[in-house]
């Protein structure tokens, strides 16, 4: 759902939708708790009007209200001004036995142009779970997961008639604050939207699926084809003029899709990071002004902690002050407000009742959002009813903001039951509220559009007004009555004119991507572009270039002679554009880019995506040269030897070396081989950067590649090789040597034979090795595929510190072959069943290879996790004893620090943990012993089958188009290129293990929940 998210949704533990608290704490016969939980009175209209707070210099307006909408969590507005609601009465209706209502979109109208929505009809009913809208062809499309709809009145009763589903397989969650949302017509004239957390496997009904987790979508209405894009965040995706997507979650209020990974789809060997980064200086702790009182639950919750019944710091009730409810991010693109704002990002946290605005500023290739309101918010109210989960841009160009209007925007399963019986989890499902947010001074409001009666010549000259909706929503209208093949001549020329000669940048730009989309785009209109003063015209010119550049030789002139472009943002796009032909001249401007810009990771990452050996993306049109840019730049830039002996210019070069050593191209190496002869062995950094440039080129073959890699003609590899193996047994030979060097050398060995290496990999294994050594070889091992791996392993065992052994374990069950070494060795000793941990045998009786499950199932047939509920039971006590919060930060640090982070210890892969104890810690405890009770999908545990024969499992960290990284049970990251991928599915079981009270007794339990209720 709209990710209406709860004051305690950012205090998972492991993500899970698990809260309890002891009955007999709540319903203590000592007193009637249930008077501490009163309900609290929903206000009128008028009066919620009342108990907002807005910024100076502006009003707020109530433009619609109960009953003629309630739930609202989306809208879109239609050619003529009329408004579509998506209503949401089912939000946590799933703990409400009996609940009946469904989704909904109700069809808005003001038709005596007061400014209020009087006018309501029911234009849709029956919704599953509706989540997002936008207009097209007389219709809507409808988020209805697993359903993306089409509805139309086609009999104009004012109600839908016609339903088609266009996708399925979109992804739902039991608290339903992970759905698609926010569709969004673009400048390419493409719907955009994004896919949230739960992903899904989608396709056009009867079709082959492709898998959209952690993507974004873009669909060609017409055809109903569409392609994934970067994605992110949870509830809210926005876009500005130029076409830059914003997100947002919980408690990220403001991120930046710095990239389109369709780029890097273009790069099978390239590793990406995610492409949405953190734009807000304190992210989640940004300072928030809440002015509305605390709930009645949370004042009694501390009461209770007060008397020692509800463990947790006595915080007195108070709200948070940060962010833990961000929802709706979007971009102010009207003409009503000042011209300062526009452009403001905006994002409503409904767990604190308020709208946070921020202004935005370049900073290096991304963005910086700052507080725009000092001391306050843009908008607050005081009724905790107020639940801002949407933002719309209106017509008139202002702005409107969507009221739930709850009186429990918390998930139902974040409060302790015991609570919810006096609490109703659906109160205000007939109820909503929409306002407008208008200058203080001006007109009260414009006269509604009437766009749909408009001619087209019309609506190309709305293409150049200052108000975004009126620019989009002739561009889609346009776009629907101008035929793909023909469409009138008339229009077209009039479409270039403004292309070339509108005095709004972004109006040329919406022309040109509207005669893009209509194959009408010619390469005047893009050079023109290309020399306009406007950089992010510029910037959109380079995109709307890829397509013609392979059958225009101007543009490929023109795009290499941007290489000195005084923007960087317009040399971020070029190093991208690139990528849409190859000649020399877009080599050179490629390696222009390299030594100007290279030390900025995203410009690397934005011309190593140019150096791909895949075909075109779909943006690129007719399919360029197959080969690659990547041999001809790394002869370039390897020959530079300013740049090279530069940190920017070491690991450029040594990227590019990974990626021709994958790509295993005869050519390509041999030019690799020979720059590195060229480069000689003289110069200390010269050689340093020799030996990196082996290591890159064999680290991910296997052994039979990596010798013909090695022993390739026209370069001295082997012979560095050679060279670097002596070093690495020199220094493990030396007592003396400190640990960073031994460190380094036990991985050189990796690009040995594993003949060659066994035993001194073997010495790294023994007992008196410190256990960073220990580390460092298991390590090693795992990156040769040898029969004899598991009798190094397996010979070292005993020996071996937990931690080590957890590793090798990994190692062990990644090749079934070895797996079966490995089973042999519990049925025989030296490994002990109790080695494996409980959750790692769960998967194990979920590989793919039947005589592996059958073997675990005999083998640990008595093994079994003990019932969760029973666990809980016996770990009530240690609620009562009195923790030690220093002992209780060693048990953190020893058994949750893989995957959780606080005071600067651990790995921030698991939910944030900061503020825990405003969760109320038999929660805590409940949520740590039985972390499969319900899984949120980014903390589910995937099992990954590779081409060369590996099984690998873990959570999703981070992905992209062409990559994904698994955080493994043991607690390293694991990057899997997706060609490299054989299959993949869900295990339905939470990344958290379970079985933690193997290792965490009552006492340490009590230490550990009162390090967390520290926090």
């Amino acid at each position: 759902m709209t990710r209406i998210r709860a004051c305690l949704a950012v205090l998972w533990v492991a993500g899970l939708l698990v809260s309890a608290t002891r009955a007999q704490d709540i319903n203590d016969p000592r007193g009637d708790f249930g008077k501490e939980l009163p309900r609290v009175p929903a206000l009128s209209p008028a009066d919620s009007l009342q108990s907002l707070r807005v910024a100076d210099g502006f009003r707020v307006e109530l433009a619609a209200h109960e009953p003629q909408v309630h739930d609202p969590v989306a809208v879109d507005f239609d050619e003529q001004g009329r408004m579509y609601v998506v209503q949401l009465p089912p939000y946590n209706a799933y703990v409400v036995e009996g609940f009946r209502k469904t989704g909904s979109i109700a069809l808005l109208e003001d038709r005596d142009e007061d400014g209020k929505y009087e006018h309501s009809v029911e234009f849709a009913t029956n919704l599953r779970y509706p989540t997002a809208v936008a207009c097209w062809q007389g219709g809507v499309l409808v988020g209805d997961a697993p359903d993306l709809l089409y509805l139309k009145d086609t009999d104009g009763d004012g109600k839908a008639d016609e339903r088609r589903v266009l996708l399925t397989g979109f992804g739902t969650d039991k608290a339903g604050e992970a759905h698609l949302n926010s569709i969004r017509w673009g400048l390419d004239a493409r719907f955009h939207f994004s896919t949230s957390l739960s992903g899904g496997d989608v396709g056009a009904p009867g079709a082959s699926t492709v898998s959209v987790r952690n993507r974004g979508v873009i669909l060609d209405p017409r055809t109903g084809s569409f392609e994934l894009t970067s994605g992110g965040g949870q509830h809210g995706m926005s876009m500005d003029d130029w076409g830059r997507k914003f997100v947002c979650s919980n408690s990220v209020p403001a991120q930046l899709l710095i990239y389109d990974d369709r780029y890097v789809a273009r790069n099978p060997w390239l590793q990406s990071p995610a492409a949405a980064v953190d734009i807000a200086p304190d992210n989640k702790f940004t300072e928030l002004f809440r002015i509305s009182p605390p709930e009645p639950w949370r004042v009694l919750r501390t009461r209770l902690r007060k008397e020692g019944k509800f463990r947790g710091s006595d915080e007195g009730g108070k709200p948070f002050g940060f962010f833990t409810g961000a929802t709706g991010v979007t971009i102010y693109r009207g003409d009503a407000w000042p011209k300062s704002h526009r452009g403001n990002l905006l994002v409503g946290d409904v767990a604190n009742n308020l709208v946070y605005r921020a202004s935005l500023a370049d900073e290096g290739l991304s963005l910086v959002a700052r507080r725009a309101d000092p001391g306050a918010e843009f908008l607050a109210s005081s009724d905790i009813w107020f639940r801002p989960v949407q933002m719309a841009n209106a017509p008139d160009g202002t702005l409107l903001v969507l009221d739930m209007n709850r009186e429990l925007i918390e998930g139902a399963a974040f409060l302790p039951p015991e609570f919810l019986k006096h609490l109703d989890a659906v109160s205000g499902s007939d109820r909503g509220r929409i306002y407008r947010i208008a200058p203080a001074s001006g007109p009260l409001r414009r006269q509604s559009p009437r766009l749909g009666k408009m001619s087209s010549k019309e609506l190309i000259g709305l293409l150049e007004h200052e108000n975004g909706w009126h620019r989009d929503t002739a561009s889609r209208l346009l776009f629907e009555r101008l035929d793909e093949q023909g469409g009138d001549v008339a229009t077209i020329t009039e479409l270039r004119r403004v292309a070339r000669e509108s005095l709004l940048d972004r109006g040329r730009a919406a022309a040109m991507g509207l005669l893009g989309a209509l194959g009408k785009l010619d390469e005047a209109e893009v050079l023109a572009a290309l020399n306009a003063a406007s950089a992010e015209l510029r910037v959109f010119a380079l995109q709307c270039a890829e397509p013609l550049v392979g059958e225009s030789a101007a543009l490929r002139a023109r795009l290499p002679e941007l290489a000195d472009d005084p923007s960087a943002r317009v040399r971020y796009q070029l190093a991208f554009s690139l990528g849409a032909f190859l000649s020399p001249g877009s080599v050179d401007a490629l390696a222009q880019l390299a030594r100007r810009d290279g030390a900025d990771r995203w410009m690397q990452l934005a011309i190593l995506s140019s150096c791909g050996t895949a075909g075109p993306t779909s943006r690129q049109g007719p399919e360029r040269p197959r080969g690659s840019a990547a041999d001809a730049l790394f002869r370039k830039l390897a020959a530079d030897t300013a740049f090279r002996r530069s940190d920017a210019g070491r690991v450029m070069l040594v990227e590019l070396a990974r990626e021709i050593g994958q790509g295993r191209s005869a050519a390509a190496l041999a030019v690799v081989l020979g720059s590195m002869s060229d480069i000689g062995l003289d110069d200390a950094r010269d050689r340093q950067l020799n030996e990196s440039l082996v290591k890159a080129l064999v680290e991910k073959q296997h052994e039979s590649v990596r010798q013909q890699v090695l022993a390739a003609r026209g370069g001295n590899a082997a012979e560095i090789l050679r060279q670097m193996l002596n070093a690495a047994q020199a220094t493990l030979a030396d007592d003396k040597a400190e640990l960073p060097e031994r460190l380094e050398a036990v991985r050189s060995l990796r690009s040995a034979r594993f003949a060659e290496v066994r035993e001194l990999l073997a010495a790294q294994l023994r007992p008196s090795q410190p256990q960073s050594i220990q580390a460092a070889a298991v390590e090693t091992i795992a990156g040769f595929d040898d029969a004899d791996v598991p009798t190094v392993l397996l010979a070292a065992w005993p020996g071996l510190s937990p931690a080590v052994r957890l590793r090798g374990a990994e190692v062990l069950l990644s090749r079934t072959a070895w797996l079966h070494r490995f089973l042999d060795a519990v049925e025989s000793g030296p490994v002990s069943r109790g080695d494996l941990d409980p959750s790692r045998v769960q998967l194990l009786k979920q590989h793919p290879d039947e005589r592996v499950t059958a073997r675990v199932e005999k083998l640990f047939a008595t093994a079994g996790l003990t019932a969760r509920s029973e666990v809980a039971r016996r770990y009530q006590p240690s609620l009562e004893l009195t923790g030690d919060a220093m002992r209780g930060k060693a048990v953190f640090k020893k058994n949750c620090s893989a995957c959780h982070q606080l005071e600067g210890v651990g790995a921030t892969i698991g939910a944030d943990l900061r503020g825990i104890a405003q969760r109320g810690l038999p929660s805590v405890l409940l949520n740590i012993l039985d972390p499969n009770r319900e899984v949120k999908p980014k903390f589910l545990t995937y099992v990954v089958r590779t081409e060369d024969g590996q099984v690998l499992s873990g959570m999703i960290t981070a992905e992209s188009a062409n990559s994904i990284t698994l955080r493994q049970a043991d607690g390293t990251d694991v990057a899997i290129q997706r060609l490299e991928i054989q299959g993949m599915k869900s295990t339905g079981l939470s990344f958290m293990p379970e079985g933690l009270e193997k290792n965490i007794d009552l006492k340490a339990m009590s230490d550990l929940l009162a390090y967390l209720g520290s926090m």
